[in-house]
């Protein structure tokens, strides 16, 4: 029984899923290709911050209610875990050395990608003019500092955690990509 996704199954999740998904999707998305995860376990990593949190959607009609669903990127996240695991980290290993600021800097893309989006939206549906244009470079320019703050970010938290003195423990071998998340 493999202990993680391929890159080609979280590619499948994704593109089924591109709203996120619910505790119960991110379960059988695993168990369907013969990893081992459990409902249990996703709240445990979401309780120690290793997982982000679901946001609350509404259904259409009366007294329908609502359901918690998951970024897409929970179960790229879920399965570096698990690989890091099988590399035998410790799971507080994994949450002080590996995702200290990925939450940060995930939801901060994420809500940069939504005000561009916007931007947009609100300038496309303004007539061309010459001040449509003055605000399409700007947004451009905007487009491009939030871009610059990304790379920094990313940079940046590179650095920090190359500094913490990161190693592989109690196996040793080559360094893998999921050590850098």
């Amino acid at each position: 029984m493999p202990n993680s996704l391929t890159e080609a199954q979280i590619r499948e999740i994704e593109s089924t899923f591109p709203g996120g998904l619910s505790s119960q999707q991110i379960v059988s998305a695993f168990a369907d290709n013969k990893v081992r995860f459990s409902e249990a376990n996703l709240r445990r990593y979401v309780q120690l911050g290793l997982v982000p949190r679901s946001r609350r959607v509404g259904h259409k009609g009366k007294h329908l209610g609502s359901h918690g669903v998951y970024p897409l990127r929970a179960v790229r996240r879920i399965n570096a875990i698990k690989k890091l695991m099988a590399e035998r980290y410790t799971i507080e290993e994994i949450q002080a050395k590996f995702l200290t600021f990925k939450d940060s800097i995930e939801t901060l893309d994420e809500s940069i990608d939504e005000l561009v989006r916007l931007f947009r939206e609100k300038l496309e549906a303004e007539a061309p003019s010459p001040r449509r244009d003055r605000l399409s470079d700007e947004l451009r320019a905007v487009e491009g500092s939030a871009k610059l703050l990304m790379t920094g970010a990313l940079r940046l938290e590179k650095l920090l955690m190359a500094a913490q003195g990161i190693r592989r423990p109690r196996g040793g071998g080559a360094a893998s990509p999921t050590e850098l998340l």
